[in-house]
């Protein structure tokens, strides 16, 4: 039974109703009237792949087919990806058998007409099941109908024994195929699952100028450990330059913004040891314990023996800085992180100048031992003889426990774990957030800007992220435009690996090659000896692996798509050999040749599309909006569906909306979402859009499903006479505070405890609300009600959901504890619920832009304008109207869609949630 269903049992007034599971095959744009089992005789599942040139309006045309009445099919799942201009995309359907033939047919002729490949496949039949027609069989129907049921119901059984991984790759030149290939064989090893392979046109190092980036998303079996993904990965990878971190998957990309970042500060926010400042400035020569062998930080104190600590003070003073150390801390402190340092090697001084310039929270280090002469002593103050790293873990849990912060969501950047013994590094490894490796004198030309890579942030954020800190500084350069062949200059190293580096040549008579993949079994031993047939060409500097995605279905249908540049005098033996490998290994392949000189343009402006609709997606719903933005000429490059295994209810589209088109594109989805009875989003990516911290609700008819003042009125006999008062409200005779002044002076006489404590017994919370508030919790937001009901019901509410702030209208009471009829204090009037919204923000330190407001009343007007995302929630004509988002499912957690989180990640971080309250109470 879930945490939801056993609180309900213990107070079913007070909690929202365990909502039910939703069905895999009831349907939406439903077929017929007959029961499940007649319906699954009747039905057969498809899945459906079309590849070729990329661009506005492919998907489009068949999504429209599909929604065909006759063709009686619905979407149960899709997938995309994009490289370059090639674009791939599936489709897995459930279709009418009668009319699989027809619908066939009609997409085959679609395609043919675009131009664009299109292959079938059944799902469950294996490699043999790719068909050129339908099947006839209603056995083999029904069988491929439990494959897929079968499929999603252990998938879910499995996620809770599973371990689900993000792993986080850079080097510092092209990605080398023998560093893919180790770490994907690895993974296999270990029995593994593929689940995603990301990496973005702001990845490569042609684009950022500072490294190839690939991200992984993993599903490990139980028993893999963190610290054993992360030693065994980071013992090959650094072989080739490669850094490599694992952390634990929350369902998202970028990490949670309630996060502790622990740095170092000699060799990482200060590009040396500052120890060796102190000893020049002291007129010590560092580079002495370099040739003695004797370079530890006790052999530096000791050499300062007698020396004018005040050469501290000018080490300070000329202290430098990494550089990216500004814009890294700046950036992550504009999105909630919490930043720290912990030094072994500093002195306070120096620490306390860093913490100054970078605006950390906490500076921590040891501090050298002055005597009253004012001279060094030649010793650490308060010097113990276990000063280890065991006491730098010691601090890392006080912080944590401190901030409130999951263990698993401090993380470190550093030399942290060295020195530690095996157990300990593994310990760290297991109990933390991800430890970030970074010791700028090894790196040529450090940046702490690798950092924010290998912490899950994407090409595109740290190029916001940059522009943004040189317009704060400013300081503001336009993206530039990169040839391509004038920034990769290919090279064969002593060891036969190819790299690219930055440099001025190109690639001679070069051939680039994409190669777009389907497996059916997503086994990732295969990709494994894809790569493998690569690699003599790789050693020999003829191939190398330009980028590489993944996407994979419910099905396990797995899509790949590689880019292969190839040079030398037979540029298609690679090819030739990875094909006749796929034929081999039983995969389907296809491929294209590119122009291998591409001048890649400025980084266009990503939106976000997010469409959620109960119990599921409907095929005509996505063809409106598919449609809506081949009309405006939208180029969708990825689908993720944020809904679970068990239903198609919530589909988010990344697109490139031409700026000219943003305004078109808003009016007709909303049109769309009024129409079909669906809820619609439409919102910039970026970094205001996941970089929210702060949610503000109003109370009646959004966090409860009743109105306060009339559930008052029902316990004085007064019901009939309010709602009069409020129509005349609604008509415009009243405005806000005469209908509030003429409401309350009807509850005068009534003793407030007692009707208060009656109302508070019988909230109705809106479902959803209390998932939405401990996910939200999770995620470091501060939470807020804010109504123009009445205090003893909002602090109720407060208590409830957990959340940080109350505000309300206040009831005057005489000494007696009974209601005068009147308010006291200032009046929560929609002019001061913006108010209150800005005030809170400014409190905690975020920008309006990182804060949402939720309220389905004309009073919450102003808020929600103000607020950076205004969701009208179940909300008036009027106040849709006004709103930029609108959430018509009688569900608050909808919400979590729109900011970007999965059902699997909010799942995922309430299961967090309830563990870390176990844990409480059994402390």
């Amino acid at each position: 039974m879930s945490t939801f269903a056993q609180a309900a049992q213990r107070n079913p007034r007070n909690s929202e109703p365990e909502p039910e599971a939703p069905k895999v095959f009831e349907d939406s744009d439903s077929l017929s009237d007959s029961s499940e089992e007649d319906a699954a005789e009747e039905q057969g599942c498809l899945v459906v792949t079309v590849q070729g040139p990329n661009g506005p309006g492919r998907v489009a045309p068949f999504i429209a087919i599909i929604a065909k009445q006759q063709h009686q099919a619905r979407i149960l799942d899709m997938a995309q990806y994009v490289i370059e201009d090639a674009l791939v995309f599936s489709l897995m359907l459930q279709h009418g058998a009668v009319s699989s033939i027809a619908l066939i047919r009609e997409l085959v002729s679609t395609a043919r007409h675009l131009n664009l490949k299109i292959n079938f496949s059944f799902p469950g039949n294996g490699p043999e099941a790719r068909l050129q027609a339908p099947p006839h069989s209603g056995v083999q129907r029904q069988r491929r109908i439990s494959f897929v049921r079968e499929n999603c119901q252990a998938a879910v059984k499995a996620k809770a024994q599973e371990l689900t991984v993000a792993i986080e790759m850079l080097v510092r030149g092209a990605l080398p195929a023998q560093v893919l290939r180790d770490t994907l064989g690895y993974l296999s090893d270990t029995g593994s699952k593929m689940l995603e392979i990301k990496q973005s046109g702001g990845d490569r190092i042609v684009v950022n100028e500072i490294g190839t980036k690939l991200s992984l998303r993993v599903r490990c079996p139980s028993g893999v450990t963190i610290s054993e993904l992360q030693l065994h990965l980071q013992a090959f990878c650094c072989k080739y330059c490669t850094e490599v971190v694992v952390r634990e998957w929350e369902g998202m990309d970028r990490p949670n913004g309630k996060s502790l970042v622990v740095f170092g500060l000699s060799d990482v926010l200060c590009p040396h040891d500052v120890l060796d400042e102190v000893l020049c400035e002291s007129g010590i020569d560092p580079s002495v314990f370099e040739e003695t062998g004797e370079n530890s930080a006790m052999a530096k104190v000791r050499a300062l023996k007698g020396k004018d600590a005040r050469c501290m003070q000018k080490a300070a003073q000329n202290l430098q800085f990494t550089p990216g150390a500004h814009l890294v801390c700046q950036s992550l402190k504009e999105l909630g992180f919490r930043l720290a340092l912990i030094s072994n090697t500093g002195c306070k001084l120096i620490v306390d100048r860093a913490k100054k310039e970078l605006n950390l929270d906490y500076a921590i280090c040891r501090d050298l031992e002055v005597a009253e002469d004012g001279a060094f002593t030649g010793h650490f103050a308060t010097e113990r003889k276990d000063q280890t790293g065991f006491v730098k873990l010691d601090y890392l849990k006080l912080l944590a426990e401190r901030e409130g912060i999951d263990p698993r969501n401090v993380m470190i950047v550093g030399t942290f774990t060295h020195g530690m013994t095996q157990g300990d590094v593994r310990m760290t490894l297991d109990t933390y957030g991800p430890v970030i490796h970074f010791h700028a004198p090894a790196l040529q030309n450090p940046t702490l800007v690798s950092v924010l890579y290998l912490m899950g942030f994407s090409g595109s954020d740290v190029d916001e992220m940059q522009s943004r800190h040189k317009r704060v500084n400013g300081r503001h350069t336009s993206p530039k435009v990169v040839p391509e062949t004038a920034v990769l200059q290919s090279f064969k190293t002593e060891e036969g690996v190819l790299k690219f580096e930055m440099g001025t040549g190109t690639i001679p008579d070069g051939r680039r090659y994409l190669l777009r993949v389907r497996s059916e079994s997503n086994e990732l031993q295969s990709l494994v000896q894809l790569i493998e047939t690569l690699l003599p060409y790789c050693e020999a500097g003829q191939c190398s692996v330009d980028r590489i995605q993944q996407v994979t279905m419910m099905a396990e249908n797995a899509l790949i798509g590689l880019s292969l540049d190839m040079v030398g005098q037979d540029q298609q033996a690679a090819l030739k050999d990875i094909i006749f490998r796929c034929h081999q290994l039983g995969l389907s392949v296809d491929w294209d040749e590119q122009e291998s000189e591409q001048t890649m343009p400025p980084r266009t402006e990503q939106c976000i599309v997010t469409i959620v609709q109960n119990p599921c997606l409907k095929a005509t719903v996505l063809g409106q909006v598919f449609q809506a933005m081949a009309s405006l000429q939208v180029d969708c490059t990825r689908f993720e569906r944020l809904s679970d295994e068990q239903s198609f209810a919530a589909l988010q589209i990344t697109a490139a909306v031409p700026p000219v088109s943003e305004g078109d594109l808003r009016a007709k989805l909303l049109a769309i979402s009024k129409e079909q009875d669906v809820d619609i989003a439409f919102q910039r990516d970026g970094i205001d859009r996941w970089g929210r911290r702060m949610i503000v609700f109003d109370m009646d008819s959004t966090l409860i499903q009743q109105e306060v003042i009339d559930e008052l009125a029902k316990q004085c006999g007064v019901e009939e006479t309010v709602g009069e008062i409020t129509e005349r409200a609604m008509r415009g005779e009243l405005d806000f505070f005469e209908s509030l002044k003429e409401r309350v002076a009807l509850l005068k006489g009534h003793n407030s405890q007692k009707l208060f404590g009656s109302v508070k017994q019988n909230l109705l919370f809106t479902p959803g609300a209390l998932q939405l508030c401990r996910t939200l919790k999770h995620l470091g937001y501060k939470m807020a009600v804010i109504s123009g009901g009445f205090m003893p019901c909002a602090r109720e509410v407060q208590r409830k959901l957990g959340l940080d702030y109350a505000f309300a209208n206040t009831l005057e009471t005489d000494k007696d504890g009974t209601l005068t009829g009147l308010t006291v204090g200032a009046v929560v009037t929609p002019q001061r619920k913006q108010a209150l919204l800005e005030m809170i923000a400014q409190v905690e330190g975020c920008d309006l832009r990182q804060t949402v407001a939720v309220g389905d009343g004309s009073n919450d007007i102003p808020m929600l304008m103000s607020a950076g995302l205004g969701i009208a929630f179940c909300a008036k004509p009027k106040v849709q109207a006004a709103a930029e988002f609108r959430v018509n499912n009688k569900d608050l957690s909808t919400v979590l869609f729109l900011i970007g989180l999965s059902e699997t990640a909010a799942q995922r971080l309430l299961d967090r949630s309830c563990e870390d309250d176990s844990m409480m109470h059994a402390a």
